[in-house]
């Protein structure tokens, strides 16, 4: 099974449509292709102006997780059918894909949701005041990110993890980042906080750089 978003509208009639939504300003289409190689496609409603859009698919091939501008949407592939749709507050402004354990994960200004191929099995709610959950990738059992706080609103995101046995979210203080388009800046908060070799390195890598100039 496949799935992506189309950068035009297709040609009706072509494949089989399914529409979730009722209101259709403006419109995100994705093909879909099951395992039997057939192709079916998505048309959700989206705000061409503002929203993040992404498509996910399970290792197993049953299910999809499309975000249209920051609205989820929970799709049985197979069967073309809509699993679970998310409110229209708050928005999603990132989500990922988790393996052991599977779970699509997603995060808006303030909370998480967490769906296996199924259902949502759980939203979370920080126990502190965030502006923004940034999720980039998984490392272990932690979904890794940063967030932007009150506190650090105009200046530099704060990282975190994203706990996915206790689904307790937790912040890292000891370095912020900011992020300028494509750039991204690191600012140690903590003098007494040295990063690890791995951590340095994967910074260096993420600027250009091969190595340490004294390595």
């Amino acid at each position: 099974m496949s799935g992506k978003i189309l950068n035009t509208t297709p040609i009706s009639g072509e494949f089989p449509e399914i529409h979730f939504g009722e209101h259709f300003t403006s419109r995100l289409w994705i093909e879909f292709e099951d395992n039997d190689f057939e192709k079916w496609y998505g048309c959700f409603p989206n705000d061409s102006r503002q929203g993040f859009n992404n498509i996910l698919i399970d290792k197993n091939n049953i299910s999809a997780f499309v975000v249209s501008s920051g609205v989820g949407y929970l799709i049985n592939i197979a069967s073309k059918e809509l699993i679970f749709k998310t409110e229209e507050h708050p928005l999603i402004e990132s989500a990922i894909l988790t393996e052991n354990p599977d779970y699509f994960i997603a995060g808006t200004f303030y909370s998480v949701y967490v769906f296996d191929s199924e259902t949502l099995i759980k939203e979370v709610t920080p126990d502190f005041m965030v502006d923004g959950i940034y999720f980039k990738t998984q490392q272990d059992k932690k979904a890794i990110g940063d967030l932007a706080t009150a506190e650090n609103q105009y200046d530099f995101n704060v990282d975190f993890e994203f706990d996915l046995e206790s689904f307790e979210l937790t912040m890292n203080k000891k370095f912020l980042r900011k992020r300028f388009g494509a750039f991204e800046t690191v600012k140690v908060v903590d003098k007494n906080y040295k990063p690890s070799p791995n951590l340095i390195q994967r910074l260096l890598h993420k600027f250009g750089f091969k190595s340490l100039a004294n390595d």
